[in-house]
């Protein structure tokens, strides 16, 4: 009788070859578009998991084109990659969270606490100084809404903006924070005071930065800016062109732009790339709409197949909703479950009535979402037919 074999363990590749081009095609399954951000993102991973320099990242762009989803996708590649176990400790929080608003005073320790329960997570049992220490230190810090730290807002000096970023640059370049906890001594927990270096530490910020895009508008538009401005062929879902002046931010946005707007010089030099990310175009929403981990379809589906019915959306229908959701393109993703959402409640209600609902071979049924319910339930004119 042969003794069950036990399966070798798995061979972990070094850090090092977990190159920039891997991470991206790791990022890319949890994330569609923004190909040169992830690419940005890519690279910031790698100098952090090596160690080699610090790869600090700043992402701008208006709300609904990804930044959190990045975000979580990148704490989903520090969980599926056995090689990134050591890096798990992650965070992310708002920036207004860091600053004691009425005394005017960086938190820092609020920052580190997030990250210390993380790191007892991860460690699963009671923890030494050396090993809680040795796992905050090598942590991945997401701070959302920094824009809402700038300097001046309305025209009026933001002290609470100030402390932020000057708390937040003092953070990055490398400094020491101590924090008050109970660790192991001995066999049993005692309390402590550690000290945590954060020059290891991975700062990746995001902002909307509502307001920029009117700023850099009013900017290159100004008569005499000498900036000029495009027009652009564009088609429709129904495959009908049409010209349409075109203004994006990338195009026009240079760094004074970010001092303008109240973000401190010392700060924003901090950050190894500053990334602008990409108003969704018709191509991206629709991809997003049909295969988006969490698209408005997929949780719509989800809802239908519990009640035995199998959704689907044909092409042409897929094209119009995002035609619709393209309209408010600087609400970016968010604006397809508004616009989908308005056309499947009804459906979601009371699907048996809908006139929709087929019965399959299997014994299911199929509710299909035409080109022709999409312009009923949106009220688009008929006459898009092609």
């Amino acid at each position: 009788m042969h003794a069950p074999q036990v399966p070798a363990p798995a061979v972990l590749r070094p850090l090092v070859e977990l190159a920039p081009p891997v991470l991206h095609t790791e990022l890319r399954k949890g994330v569609l578009g923004q190909e040169d951000v992830l690419r940005a993102v890519s690279l910031a991973l790698y100098k952090h998991i090596t160690g080699r320099v610090s790869g600090h990242i700043l992402l701008m762009g208006s709300s609904g084109t990804g930044k959190t989803t990045i975000m979580g996708n990148i704490q989903r590649l520090y969980r599926e990659l056995p090689e990134l176990a050591p890096f798990r400790a992650m965070a992310i929080t708002n920036a207004n969270m860091l600053v004691d608003a009425d005394r005017l005073e960086f938190r820092p320790e609020r920052l580190l606490s997030a990250i210390e329960q993380r790191a007892r997570s991860l460690l699963g049992r009671p923890a030494t100084a050396e090993e809680l220490v040795a796992v905050m230190e090598r942590a991945t810090i997401c701070i959302d809404e920094v824009d809402k730290m700038a300097t001046a807002v309305g025209g009026k000096t933001n002290p609470v903006g100030i402390v932020l970023q000057q708390g937040l640059l003092t953070m990055m370049e490398g400094s020491v924070v101590t924090l008050r906890t109970n660790v192991l001594v001995n066999g049993q927990e005692q309390p402590r005071t550690l000290e945590v270096r954060t020059g290891g530490m991975m700062f990746l910020c995001g902002g909307a930065f509502e307001g920029l895009y009117d700023q850099v508008y009013s900017r290159v538009t100004a008569p005499d800016s000498g900036e000029k401005t495009f027009s652009q062929m564009v088609r429709g879902a129904d495959g009908r062109l049409r010209i349409e002046a075109r203004f994006r931010l990338g195009d026009y946005f240079k760094m004074e732009d970010l001092y303008h707007y109240g973000m401190v010089p010392q700060f924003l030099a901090r950050f190894d790339s500053v990334q602008l990310m990409a108003d969704l175009d018709l191509a991206v929403l629709k991809e997003i709409l049909l295969f988006g981990n969490d698209s408005p379809l997929a949780r719509s589906r989800a809802y239908f197949s519990m009640l035995g019915v199998r959704l689907e959306l044909d092409d042409l229908a897929a094209g119009l909703i995002a035609e619709q959701a393209l309209k408010n393109a600087r609400a970016g993703a968010r604006s397809l479950r508004t616009v989908f959402t308005r056309l499947i409640q009804p459906l979601e209600y009371d699907p048996w009535n809908s006139g929709l609902l087929q019965p399959l071979a299997d014994g299911t049924l199929q509710a299909v979402i035409t080109a022709e319910y999409v312009r009923l339930a949106l009220g688009l004119p008929a006459s898009a037919e092609r």
